[in-house]
């Protein structure tokens, strides 16, 4: 997906790549490495079925969220649209853990403000990563949880945890980590079991 000469400037990128990204950047053949390597891990037993899930306690109202970038103030009513912007602190921390571990992506959260947002026919937010590798650049949306599904893959870990602590094996994303990470499926079959409720990677032949 281009992205347009304002998205760019709303997200903080220059000539000189993504602000705030890590030095050492992970190429494209070292993240498919790791993709092949979580592939192969072994699917643990010791997994947790979480807590239930609570609602978050949202202001009555309306709320202000004040742009990082342009400093315009955008008041939000919506309930989902007020957790975002309270939950947009939390997703810049968790970016900011995913640049040090040397991915060079960066957050998208013009959908909360009203002057950088794309999209300027609706009110709808979503949270998006922009990834760059070997400078081919992929735009996702996000949801919640996925920010601690990526860190616990490049942490090269064999689980990760949801927002509601459910342990799930990180080979069960396999096709959501190639779509965030904006990696090449061609030549890749991705195969469910249902016995073990995983994805399981096979090379076309």
């Amino acid at each position: 997906m281009k992205l347009s000469k304002q998205a760019l400037i709303a997200l903080g990128i220059t000539g000189a790549g993504v602000l705030g990204c890590s030095r050492t950047e992970l190429t494209r053949e070292q993240l498919d490495k790791m993709l092949m390597e979580t592939a192969k891990k072994p699917v643990t037993s010791a997994l947790s079925d979480g807590a239930p899930c609570y609602s978050m306690m949202v202001p009555v109202g309306s709320i202000e969220y004040l742009c990082p970038v342009c400093k315009t103030k955008t008041h939000h009513a919506k309930r989902k649209n007020k957790e975002d912007v309270i939950n947009a602190s939390w997703y810049r921390e968790k970016m900011k853990r995913i640049q040090k571990l040397g991915l060079n992506a960066t957050l998208d959260e013009t959908d909360l403000c009203s002057q950088c947002r794309q999209d300027k026919t609706t009110d709808t937010v979503d949270f998006y990563i922009l990834v760059t590798a070997d400078k081919r650049s992929v735009r996702t949306r996000l949801n919640f949880s996925e920010l601690d599904m990526l860190i616990a893959f490049l942490e090269k870990k064999d689980v990760w945890k949801t927002e509601n602590d459910i342990i799930r094996p990180l080979k069960g994303k396999l096709p959501r980590l190639f779509e965030i990470l904006g990696m090449d499926t061609d030549g890749i079959l991705f195969r469910f079991e249902e016995k073990t409720g995983n994805w399981i990677l096979e090379t076309k032949n």
